[in-house]
This record gives structure tokens, sequence and C-alpha cells, in this order.
């Protein structure tokens, strides 16, 4: 016999219902096998039978009809959900949603044309960058004259090499 052992939550939850004899037969068994067993359960049960006796011989009040009509309504009211649609934020959202849409399809294809403009029309600035090398070099450029040279020089390995050799280029830092 395990004097110390103790009733599990389950059971402890239901030993209200077993002391008012509310129980089915399978848990008043289980509850009454415990018992049986166990006195730290028995006192357990003991107590709470005389806190309920002790709670009986208390004097009992009348409510009123009034109090009883006020108590229901308030259970009802908060077992029932309220209607969403007739809350404000949602009446505000249903009226604000037509503007809202437009605003965003406005910010959509202003987005959509700044990036078009940025990618179809560069600006002098892009240009300039992208050639950079030419920009550089474009005094010595103008200083070819004409593209007939070009293509002579193009045409004449040898011209091309002594042109190099007279204009000896200093190395960038």
């Amino acid at each position: 016999m395990d004097t110390f052992s103790r009733m599990s939550s389950g059971q402890r939850a239901n030993l209200t219902a077993y002391l008012d004899g509310e129980l089915d037969e399978t848990e008043t068994a289980e509850i009454e096998t415990v018992l049986s067993r166990s006195s730290v359960a028995r006192n357990d049960v003991e107590v709470l039978a005389r806190t309920y006796d002790l709670l009986d011989q208390l004097p009992r009040y009348q409510v009123t009809t009034a109090f009883t009509d006020r108590t229901i309504a308030t259970v009802r009211l908060e077992t029932t959900r309220p209607d969403i649609s007739q809350t404000l934020w949602y009446r505000t959202a249903q009226k604000s949603r037509l503007p809202l849409l437009w605003g965003l399809m406005l910010m959509a294809a202003s987005a959509v044309g700044y990036v078009a403009a940025q990618t179809l029309y560069p600006n002098d600035a892009d240009m300039l960058a992208r050639d950079f090398e030419v920009v550089r070099n474009l005094d010595r450029y103008q200083e070819v004259g004409s593209s007939e040279f070009l293509q002579e020089l193009n045409r004449n390995p040898e011209l091309m090499q002594q042109i190099k050799d007279q204009t000896h280029v200093p190395a960038r830092r």
C-alpha cells in the first residue's frame, strides 16, 4: 500500500464531480482505487468534503432577477462574436480601399517609368563615363586630322611603329 502517492491532475480535476456523484462508472472506480491505496488522497477528499460542508452552513443570498438577467446577457455577449463589418476600422478600410489601390498603382507606374528612363535614356555623365578612354585621349585624336591617316596607319604597321617610337608615352602612376 503506497500511502504517500497522490492523485493525478486529471483525477484532482474530477474530485468535485466525484463528491457530487456526477462521474461515470469508470472514472468513479479509478478515483476509488486511488483512495483505497493512498491515505494522502483520502485526506485530500476529506478536506474538500469538510470545505463543502462549511460552505453549506453559510447563509444563502437571494439575487434579483435583474442580476441574473445581466449575468446571462454578459455571458451571451462574451460567447458571441461581433460582426466584423460593423467595426470602425473595417468600415474605414472599405472606404479607403480604392484610393489606396490607385496610390499603389501610381507608385508602381512611377517606379517603372523611372527604371525605364534610366535604362533607355542614359544621361551625359553616364555616356562620358562609358567612353572615358576616348575623352581622356581626345587631344591626341584631334591631332590626327582625318580618318584617311588612321586608315593608312592600319594598313602600314611599320608606320605605326615609327609613330609609337617617336611619341613615348610616360607610364601611369
